[in-house]
């Protein structure tokens, strides 16, 4: 019985070492990395040591097949993602037309008015002539100002064809807050010691109109080529699924070779040509050699 010993820990060095190959990843790719998102079991672990080469090839696969899970799995939530956005973009282009047609509309206003020599309305009073920018922007200061503490939104005056508005600002202390208005609504600044100052807030408003025009046609354009991208993703197949099948048809060939519960009574043992029965080896110091023990 001992004379197989020397040959018996050699076998189990060289299966150890394999072992070790396999936890550690130095087994080729796909063989055996990110082997701890899928532990061996005590069963194949007594499969590897007794040298069964379906193991190997069941390692092989199980790490694949958790790959292009992982994959399929980034895949469908990808797809849920498209859908959303698709919703989320369409409903954001639709503002951004809404806009961009409102700002066409104001520099059209705007446009319109061009040629008129200053003119604006404050409460029930107009100022034109000379010296009226700084009269119209002493009376819209004051009237603002007198109205500061109150949050809603009303109109104070009218200039080039669009509304001025204002309301008392959310911080205490806080300047109230001016805008002009016309298919849409833009926010201006009050300079409550410069009328003059108010008065060019507004009249920059007004140039700024076809810049803002531009720079949301250019975001209407991304976002309708994204939709665009969107819509060529979606419901796209996943890339590896006949490959996936084909390793789970293999995984389960292996699983099935390896049905690991029917081998529970074996024994690793190399001398397979002796009649001896298989026993349970006890450890048991006898000099410096172990001794296989029968109970």
């Amino acid at each position: 019985m001992t004379k197989h010993w020397p040959v018996k820990w050699q076998t189990l060095e060289n299966k150890a070492r394999f072992i070790n190959q396999v936890m550690n990843g130095s087994v080729t790719v796909r063989q055996a990395e990110d082997l701890e998102g899928g532990a061996l079991t005590y069963a194949e672990i007594k499969a590897i040591a007794s040298g069964n080469p379906a193991v190997m090839e069941k390692v092989k696969v199980d790490t694949e097949v958790r790959k292009l899970d992982q994959l399929r799995a980034s895949h469908v939530n990808q797809q849920h993602n498209i859908r959303w956005e698709l919703k989320s973009l369409s409903d954001r282009i639709e503002r951004a037309e809404n806009r961009h047609a409102a700002f066409t509309a104001d520099i059209a206003t705007r446009d319109a008015h061009a040629d008129e020599d200053f003119v604006m309305k404050v409460g029930n009073r107009e100022f034109s002539g000379k010296g009226a920018r700084e009269e119209a922007g002493n009376a819209l200061n004051t009237v603002v100002m007198s109205w500061r503490d109150d949050r809603t939104l009303k109109v104070r005056g009218h200039y080039k064809g669009f509304e001025i508005l204002s309301r008392g600002s959310e911080f205490q202390d806080g300047k109230p807050d001016i805008y002009v208005r016309g298919k849409a609504t833009y926010e201006a600044n009050l300079n409550p010691e410069s009328p003059l100052g108010t008065i060019a807030s507004v009249d920059h408003v007004l140039r700024s109109l076809d810049k803002r025009a531009e720079d949301e046609q250019r975001d209407l354009e991304r976002q309708q080529k994204a939709l665009a991208d969107y819509k060529t993703q979606l419901g796209r197949p996943f890339e590896h699924e006949a490959r996936l099948k084909e390793l789970l048809a293999k995984q389960a060939q292996l699983n099935a070779v390896l049905d690991l519960d029917k081998h529970d009574a074996q024994v690793v043992d190399e001398a397979a040509d002796t009649k001896e029965v298989p026993t349970t080896f006890v450890a048991r110091v006898s000099g410096d050699r172990p001794t296989a023990m029968t109970p």
